[in-house]
């Protein structure tokens, strides 16, 4: 080849690369998509999920390869957490496969718990039920009372429900992972188009509020965690000529109470206890959020060190999007009880245990559950941790629900208004010690009222309607999460009516049975029941209240009986090491036989 030619081929070369840099420095850096050439973040999502690396479309789906915007935005996903995409974006084969098949079937995806004693416990509700939130989006409107009662007042808050086009809080509810995963932006909405917006950062370092903004009404665990209590609405103690200024979202009031001693005393976050597993589901679809949590007390508490197998692989993949936590080598760890690996504990020695927090990895040193004696003791071996350790429980009584049929209400699942209006209030709320009863695993549990509903409904004309008129009182089992490090003494228990379920008032016990006097006077009150709105069951053992869950009841006659029968030994002995509890039975035979000196001093 002759020396002009070799030059002719180098000036076009040169031509080329002059073109090419003039139009690379015109659209901008290259790109793994089209998308940022019109979309700038000034942020990435998270290091696992790098703008620079990933593009956008991986996530929101459209079309990466067009320069037109109707045709690039076509099969675009503005969430990809949304249950509605979440398979093929979040959780398409490349990245977090089968994990949106496990949150569809997790509770706070189905909300069936809710949607099952909705449907069994109020009349006038059709043969055909439905089980899922999923289910209940397909259906027509007007299914029943029930139905229409979730879809305008419950309905608002499970991971079905779309981010928009709300604000404020319900605005942030749902979205599917989204819902736990997103850290919420602060400030007006900010506009995609504008170079350097701020994309929502993306965690599994998921922060107490994200939990908070649903975990706040019903059972209220996430605000009692924290030590709020949700208090009767006065706006006391005043601020000066103002009301209190101690807000919840809906302008609600609350009062601050010892927290849990886990938020106390560690600052341990809801994800510090609760795993992955227990909160996006394992693939089963259950009624009960009892029955889909992973973890127990014992879990920390008490550990037994296992061989981590294939669970070792899951362990470091957690450690390592976590970034927080020290990596460990080991291969053998503490395991829930379905098996996932609590990656955060260590185990060293007879007694010391280590938690590293998942929010920064600070390291909080503890020890393995002390004094065999009260947590083993044959006597107690029903007692669940949280019916000694509960400090109290938030405690709403008597749910007073009208149906307006002249008025017209959102419905939020089908986003539009239909005929039929709720309006709810209540009798009273109170926190205090939990009562106590038999939970559905058995073990002695705290109780609190699940749904006493007093149901009114009146028509068009503004009507009262008595034959569509009912009444339904459940108490149901939860932990309260008030967690407390102490516990309360002996007679706080075996004596205490509230305690025991009847509610409050006085007790005594007497050669005929239990005689108790309650505080409230529900006929007083014209709510039509013979029995206080606290009380769980009858001085003689007769249930007076449903209770939530299989196998769930207050506390039977002979239970009461054993209960109470203590009470005289625990005037004088009582400290668990005193010698007539180690044989309790024989100790009550010889006081029962008359071979005792005290009971010559009893009445």
């Amino acid at each position: 080849m002759n020396r002009s030619v070799v030059m002719g081929l180098l000036v076009l070369a040169g031509v080329v690369i002059l073109l090419i840099g003039r139009e690379h420095a015109r659209q901008g850096p290259a790109t793994v998509d089209n998308c940022t050439l019109c979309h700038q973040p000034q942020n990435d999502p998270s290091p696992s999920h790098r703008v620079s690396v990933m593009g956008c479309s991986v996530c929101h789906l459209g079309n990466p390869y067009e320069r037109d915007k109707g045709r690039a935005h076509m099969g675009l996903v503005s969430n990809p957490g949304d249950l509605r995409s979440a398979r093929i974006s979040c959780g398409s084969s490349k990245c977090h496969s089968g994990i949106p098949e496990r949150v569809e079937k997790s509770i706070m995806a189905t909300n069936r718990g809710i949607l099952e004693v909705l449907q069994a416990r109020w009349p006038h509700n059709r043969t055909e039920t439905v089980s899922t939130v999923r289910e209940l989006i397909s259906r027509p409107q007007g299914q029943s009372l029930a139905l229409d009662h979730y879809r305008k007042m419950c309905g608002g808050c499970h991971l079905w429900k779309t981010r928009s086009p709300w604000k404020g809080e319900i605005g942030r509810r749902g979205g599917g992972c989204t819902n736990c995963h997103v850290e919420e932006l602060t400030g007006p909405r900010q506009d995609l188009e504008k170079k350097g917006f701020r994309h929502p950062g993306l965690t599994t370092r998921i922060p107490n509020s994200n939990c908070l903004k649903c975990h706040n009404r019903s059972a209220r665990m996430a605000l009692s965690y924290q030590g709020r209590f949700e208090s009767e609405g006065y706006g006391t103690p005043y601020e000066g000529a103002d009301l209190n200024s101690r807000r919840l979202t809906g302008g609600r009031f609350y009062l601050e109470l010892p927290p849990d001693v886990h938020f106390q005393m560690a600052g341990l976050d809801c994800i510090d206890c609760h795993t992955e597993r227990g909160l996006m589901g394992d693939g089963n679809a259950y009624s009960r959020m009892r029955e889909q949590v992973d973890i127990t007390c014992n879990t920390c508490h008490d550990p037994e060190v296992k061989a981590f197998s294939a669970q070792k692989t899951l362990a470091d993949r957690l450690h390592r999007i976590n970034k927080k936590q020290p990596f460990s080598e080991n291969k053998r760890g503490v395991l829930s009880r379905k098996g996932s690996p609590m990656y955060q504990l260590r185990v060293s020695g007879e007694r010391q245990i280590t938690l590293y927090r998942k929010r920064d990895g600070k390291k909080i040193p503890f020890q393995r559950l002390g004094n065999p004696e009260i947590h083993r003791a044959s006597y107690h071996r029903r007692l669940s941790c949280q019916a000694c350790h509960s400090a109290w429980i938030p405690q709403c009584y008597g749910c007073h629900v009208a149906l307006l049929k002249g008025d017209e209400q959102k419905d939020w699942l089908s986003q539009e208004k239909s005929r039929g209006r709720w309006v709810e209030g209540r009798s009273y709320l109170r926190f205090r010690r939990p009562t106590l009863g038999i939970g559905p695993g058995g073990q002695i549990s705290p109780f609190a009222p699940g749904c006493q509903v007093f149901l009114d409904v009146f028509d068009e004309q503004g009507r009262h309607q008595p034959e569509q008129a009912h009444v339904s009182l459940t108490m149901a089992s939860f932990d309260p999460h008030t967690t407390g490090k102490g516990a309360p003494e002996c007679l706080a228990c075996h004596i205490n009516p509230k305690v025991l379920g009847m509610g409050e008032g006085s007790l005594e016990v007497t050669s005929r049975g239990l005689a108790f006097k309650p505080i409230y006077d529900s006929q007083a009150s014209g709510l039509g029941i013979p029995f206080s709105l606290d009380a769980f069951v009858s001085p003689d053992g007769r249930p007076l209240q449903k209770a939530s869950g299989i196998g769930a009841r207050p506390f039977n006659a002979e239970e009461l009986k054993r209960i109470t029968r203590a009470a005289q030994c625990l005037v004088c002995h009582d400290t668990y090491d005193d010698p007539i509890f180690r044989e309790y039975k024989e100790s009550l035979h010889r006081f029962e036989a008359g071979e005792t000196p005290c009971r010559e001093e009893l009445p």
